[in-house]
């Protein structure tokens, strides 16, 4: 890597672990703030329909389902999630464990990893430059994906960053994001010690598996399909942008031989039973229920549902960062978050990342987050 990447990467993740840090340790004293937002759950796909018709005051989601909302006017944005935490570490794929240690479940893990690596990688280079006909390939899959036009896919990629590295700092996020759950009892130390683990610094240390990125290099193309017959059953989100490594690596002409990147490194890929899902807690009850053998998602279902539940999976990789936003309704004149007191924000979900950044947010302020019933 770029010695100035290297550097940049470097600086991105110290401000990461201290704008989390910082986020999760309320602020001494008396808060000069005080007041309630109200959060009701709804699918992403649903939230600007909820918005335009008065259902819901805001939402937080992730792209494009942001600028979904705004480039239809519906919506105008209020506060981006890298305003809130810059940098985030967001979704990430993650192996059921028991398929990774079942028959060539370890070289299986490591074909799709490498497969994913270079779906990155080929994203990356297509969006540093909107003129190729990269970029318009991967515009296109982004619209057939999504379902949106390519105005919004445009402006949604504008806040995505992908990547596949873990690295320390990723580490020591994913600590911090735990730390967090355990401080406002969405989880607890005893489901850490249920599990086996000593600390959280223990448990995301083996809840990381980072073996498979060290190995990728060793993976060379093969004409030889490993799995013809059990092809591995893919877990996703719908409509999902932070995903698109796995919209790439399943396309077919992306390699410009007529075969997809999955299928260039030997192995088969399905979308599982229940794919695509409406968020990362249902994706893994997937898991948990043996229909998905590798899926993408985001950090914080893994996490949670792994302590809470016992779901036997591990991160193998990272997909992206930031790529969320809270949205308002056009012309309603909230502009900060003091205009969301007493008022009705829809979120994917309490294990979401979106739930996450939101209490983080409003936390800051003093505000607190409160289910509607």
């Amino acid at each position: 890597m770029d010695k100035k990447i290297l550097i940049a990467v470097a600086v991105a993740a110290v401000v990461v672990v201290a704008a989390v840090a910082a986020a999760v340790i309320l602020s001494e004293g008396e808060k000069v703030k005080s007041g309630t937002v109200y959060y009701i759950t709804l699918p992403p796909k649903d939230m600007r329909a909820a918005l335009s018709t008065g259902q819901i005051d805001a939402y937080i989601a992730w792209e494009p389902f942001v600028s979904d909302s705004i480039v239809g006017e519906v919506g105008e944005i209020l506060k981006w999630s890298d305003e809130i935490i810059p940098n985030h570490p967001c979704c990430i794929v993650a192996v059921r464990n028991e398929f990774a240690n079942g028959p060539d479940g370890s070289q299986l893990t490591l074909r799709f990893i490498k497969a994913h690596i270079e779906a990155t990688k080929w994203m990356k280079d297509a969006l540093g430059d909107t003129g190729s006909a990269e970029y318009t390939l991967l515009v296109n899959m982004a619209v057939q994906f999504t379902q949106r036009n390519d105005s919004v896919v445009k402006a949604a990629f504008e806040h995505i960053e992908y990547g596949y590295d873990m690295n320390t700092n990723f580490r020591s996020a994913l600590e911090q994001f735990t730390d967090m759950y355990i401080e406002t009892n969405m989880t607890t130390n005893a489901s850490l010690a249920a599990r086996g683990y000593s600390s959280v610094e223990d448990f995301v240390g083996k809840y990381v598996n980072g073996s498979y990125l060290d190995d990728a290099d060793s993976v060379s193309p093969n004409s030889t399909i490993l799995n013809p017959d059990a092809p591995i059953r893919l877990g996703f989100l719908l409509g999902d942008l932070h995903q698109m490594a796995q919209v790439v690596a399943q396309n077919k002409t992306v390699t410009g031989t007529g075969t997809s990147l999955f299928e260039t490194y030997g192995v088969k890929v399905v979308n599982a039973t229940g794919a695509p899902f409406a968020n990362g807690g249902a994706e893994m009850n997937g898991f948990a229920a043996g229909a998905v053998d590798m899926g993408y998602l985001g950090a914080p279902p893994a996490i949670l549902n792994h302590l809470n539940a016992g779901i036997g999976t591990s991160i193998v990789a990272q997909a992206n960062s930031e790529g969320s936003g809270i949205i308002v309704k056009a012309g309603s004149g909230i502009t900060s978050l003091d205009g969301l007191v007493n008022k009705t924000v829809a979120t994917p979900g309490e294990s979401s990342i979106q739930f996450l950044l939101l209490k983080i947010a409003l936390q800051r302020e003093g505000f607190e987050l409160k289910i509607k019933t």
